[in-house]
Parts: C-alpha cells; structure tokens; sequence
C-alpha cells in the first residue's frame, strides 16, 4: 500500500526532532518536507531531517505529493495554518492545544465543519496507551462502580526546556504556554474520554513564575473540575520539577468509584507499567486488590507505543474514510476546559466551560 505523503509544518516546537524516529516505524507515512519560515534554523535543522525545504508552508501545502500534514507552529499560527492545509486538500495533524485562545479553536472547527471529507484531529495520544485502553475497559465494566473522583498531574521538567529545544514563544502567556494550557489539556481530554462525563466547572490557581528564564507563564498549575454528574476532579500541571527527578517526568492518575479505585504511574522511561485495581465488586473474585503488569511495545521516538499507535490509527482513518479515535468536539472541549481555568485564574470564581 502506498504511504502517505508527510509535510511537517514549523520546527520551532520541541516535538518535529521528538516524533520524527516514529516515521521510521510507520510505513504508513513517508516524510515529504519540511516548513519553516526561520531560513537560517531550517537549514540547520534540515542538517537532521534531510527532506524537501521551504520557508513558506503554503509552497509545501501546494505538492502533489503531500497527504498529510502535522503542524507545529506557534499556537497563535495554528488556526489559519488548519485552514490553508485545509483549502489544499490535505488531512491535518495539529500538535495539541491547536490555538492560543478559545476562539482559535473555534476558527479551527469552522474549518473542519467547512471540509468534512478531511480529517483534522490533535494528537492526545495517552487514549492509545495500553494502560489506558485496560482502564477503559475496567471502567466501562463496572469494576470499580460508578467514578465520583479522579486526580492527575503532569509535572514536565522546567521551563528551560523551551529555551532549549529553540521554542522560547512557548513562555508566553499569550501563545497559551502556560503549563494547564499546553499539558493540562491532556489530562482533561483523558478525563472525557475515560468516563463518558463531561466537565462543566472549573475552579483554578496558580504560582509564580519563579526565577530563570524569563516569562510571563505560570510554573505551577492546579485545576478543581465539577462534572455534570455531581463527579470531581483535580488536575496538576507544572515546568516545576528539576531534571534530576527520575525519567524527568512526574506523572500519575487515579479514578476512585463507588466500588474500587483504579490507579497508575505511568513508567515514562521503560516498557513495563503497573496498574493497580482495587474492586469491591462482586466478579472481581476474592482478590479485591490487584497489580496487573502490562508491557508496551519498544517504540523509539515521542509517546513511544501510545504515539504510534495514534498515528497508525489515523493512517487508518483518512484510508478507510471513517472518523479516527479523535474528533473535531473533543479538541474543542479540551481547550474549552483550559479557556474556563484561566478565566477562574483572573477571576478568582468557578467558571462555567463554555461551548462553541
């Protein structure tokens, strides 16, 4: 079968370098080029990716030979690159949250709403974990009862690393680079996606910046939910945690039911997890308190497993004419949920989420 035509948009963003060993592993892509409107970066850059250049992304949405194409622009650049790549036909991967504000997410819905036929879907990859497909599947069960309480946190090194990684835009409040904003939005899509419930509240606080380098971002974020159900949830995302934190990851979710809890810390480093099942419920058999190992594959590259198994489910997709695993309303909540918390920041009140 023939591989799909891969166009990258932008370079300056942590993630082109991080996914680009995926490719390697998905015959389901072959990379094409290259766009980013830095001539002096993309030439260096292209030192590594060795693909077709451009300085300016519309010549590379106007190839035959591109299909697809995942974008890593600034957020604020996001909505009209979705609807250029769009107008040229071509399917779109745009890196997560989409846009620098609610209403870039509503520009990028407009144009999925505009061209149906395309496939314009955000990357949250921690759906496709083999972890999170055995919480789904313990939950949608029953075994731990209904879910009244959930917790997680992603705590992801400092904000150095976006000095670094040669993305200093993402210490801008004004690009969304806030960590609830850029991290946050994982764990609140997971939330949906676990439980079914939707999040209607949200009450939020925050702490600093502290220290070096400079910004206008927070360091610590920390989010209550209030679902429609009468559920809760608390999420903690920060650029907090030193680099000598093991894995330089601290990461974790917890989902308590009327009948067990389930919870998790997912190995960042390493192929083997543990989960840890805790069910009163009367088929969990006598032993209510369980750790079930579970192995992913060894894939190198961004997410690992969790990523390729995303990427390989939108190949699918887009081949197959069906609907991949996320849709155009699940970016637009995730980034309704993190719009809310911020407006709770400046107002020190519960916010309503809001919809398009």
């Amino acid at each position: 079968m023939k591989p799909l035509g891969l166009g990258i948009i932008g370079l300056h963003h942590q993630h082109p370098r991080w996914y680009h060993p995926l490719w390697d592993h998905l015959p389901e892509y072959r990379p094409v080029a290259i766009a980013e409107e830095d001539e002096a970066f993309l030439d260096a850059e292209n030192e590594f990716f060795r693909l077709d250049a451009f300085t300016d992304y519309r010549k590379l949405l106007g190839r035959t030979d591109i299909d697809v194409v995942i974008i890593f622009l600034k957020h604020s650049l996001m909505p009209e690159a979705v609807r250029a790549a769009a107008a040229a036909g071509k399917h779109i991967i745009v890196e997560k949250p989409c846009a620098a504000d609610m209403d870039g997410m509503r520009r990028i819905a407009e144009t999925a709403l505009t061209h149906p036929g395309l496939m314009i879907r955000a990357p949250y990859v921690w759906r496709t974990h083999p972890v999170s497909e055995k919480i789904h599947e313990l939950i949608l069960s029953g075994t731990v009862g209904r879910i009244t309480a959930m917790e997680a946190r992603l705590n992801a090194g400092t904000a150095h690393r976006y000095i670094r990684d040669n993305s200093q835009w993402m210490l801008q409040s004004s690009e969304g680079g806030g960590p609830m904003w850029n991290l946050g939005v994982h764990w609140i899509d997971y939330f949906r996606w676990i439980t079914g419930k939707e999040i209607t509240g949200v009450s939020g606080i925050v702490s600093g910046p502290f220290g070096k380098p400079d910004r206008d971002i927070e360091d610590n974020a920390q989010a209550l939910l209030s679902f429609g159900d009468g559920a809760v949830g608390i999420i903690e995302a920060s650029y907090s945690l030193p680099d000598s934190y093991p894995g330089k990851r601290d990461i974790s979710v917890t989902f308590r039911g009327t009948q067990g809890v389930i919870s998790w810390q997912p190995a960042w480093e390493g192929t083997t997890d543990q989960l840890l099942v805790v069910s009163d419920h009367e088929l969990f058999g006598e032993q209510r308190c369980r750790l079930i190992e579970i192995v992913s594959k060894k894939i190198p590259g961004y997410g690992g497993h969790m990523a390729w198994t995303w990427l390989k489910d939108f190949a699918a997709a887009v081949r197959e004419h069906r609907a991949p695993l996320v849709c155009i309303d699940d970016m637009v909540a995730a980034v309704g949920v993190a719009d809310a918390f911020y407006r709770s920041v400046k107002s020190g009140k519960r916010e309503t989420v809001a919809t398009v």
